[in-house]
């Protein structure tokens, strides 16, 4: 964060896990509770919405990720057990397998996806901008 100058308002932990009361040791970052309500009703939760939003960005290719090739290869695996849960339900909202599932199918924790879906919250929640302050009379 420091060394890549990343302002703590665009950072953000996973509060349902390791990270939870990160926040108070990092004043300014965002706290990311994938079960939470999404933003868009048509979704199961949060993370499902993120998870949606990064499968668009990446087959648009909107999304460019700096990384070693031990890395790409790793996020390429991980990004294969990214699918929609209940598919054939109709009336169901949209969601994700469960992340012990694809734990299950991947043999280890999906570390890097995990990250890759929780960035998406400032794709589908922009950080709001603060108001330039006005010069002159007052």
């Amino acid at each position: 964060m420091i060394e890549c100058s990343i302002p703590r308002s665009k950072m953000i932990a996973d509060s349902d896990g390791l990270g939870n009361y990160l926040e108070s040791y990092l004043n300014g970052i965002k706290e990311f509770h994938g079960g939470a309500r999404p933003i868009n009703p048509e979704f199961d939760n949060l993370k499902s919405e993120c998870a949606f939003k990064l499968a668009e960005m990446i087959n648009n290719r909107l999304l460019r990720i700096v990384c070693t090739e031990a890395q790409r290869e790793r996020i390429i695996e991980e990004l294969s057990v990214l699918k929609q849960a209940h598919i054939d339900a109709d009336t169901r909202k949209k969601g994700i397998i469960s992340k012990e599932k694809m734990k299950e199918i991947l043999g280890h924790s999906t570390d890097y996806l995990d990250m890759l879906i929780m960035a998406m919250i400032f794709r589908i929640k922009p950080t709001p901008k603060r108001p330039k302050a006005k010069i002159g009379k007052i």
